[in-house]
């Protein structure tokens, strides 16, 4: 396996890996594009036989250059379990800790159980704040992205 930036024409090959996803919340073929294009330096692929298994899509903040975003993190349903998540994760970790990052930021839904202990078990925590309840052992916000989307923001330090 190799893990490398995302490159322009990888677009359409994340797009039709994210719809494999579920329950990660899928883009407009634009976004993944917009990924590729402008945020290569801080978006990853994981490759096997040529063939693109994972990706992690993320970006520096540009109104706090401090801040580092995780927009989407996917691995194929047939891989899992092979630590390819983590490498990815490892690596964008490694990249932004490069540009003096000191936290890292993500969403995900209440729902997706595996994706929560993935980022606890890597060291991020749930944001509790007044925006937030308590649902189960997760902090939620209500309508975070919308009528009826609520979220869970996940933070981790990197100072």
């Amino acid at each position: 396996m190799n893990i490398r930036n995302v490159k322009e024409r990888d677009f359409t090959r994340i797009a039709e890996l994210a719809q494999k996803c579920k329950p990660m919340a899928t883009e407009r073929n634009s976004i993944y594009h917009l990924f590729t294009k402008f945020f290569s330096s801080t978006s990853f692929v994981a490759e096997k036989n040529q063939r693109i298994i994972g990706f992690l899509l993320g970006f520096i903040s540009q109104d706090n250059p401090k801040e580092a975003y995780i927009h989407l993190l996917c691995v194929h349903p047939r891989y899992r379990g092979e630590g390819i998540a983590s490498k990815l994760l490892g690596e964008f970790i490694e990249t932004v800790k490069k540009k003096n990052i000191r936290r890292i930021s993500l969403i995900t839904k209440p729902i997706n159980k595996k994706a929560i202990s993935f980022y606890r078990k890597h060291g991020f925590k749930d944001y509790k704040g007044p925006q937030t309840r308590k649902i189960g052992d997760v902090n939620v916000f209500k309508d975070y992205n919308g009528e009826r989307e609520d979220m869970v923001l996940f933070e981790k330090s990197l100072k």
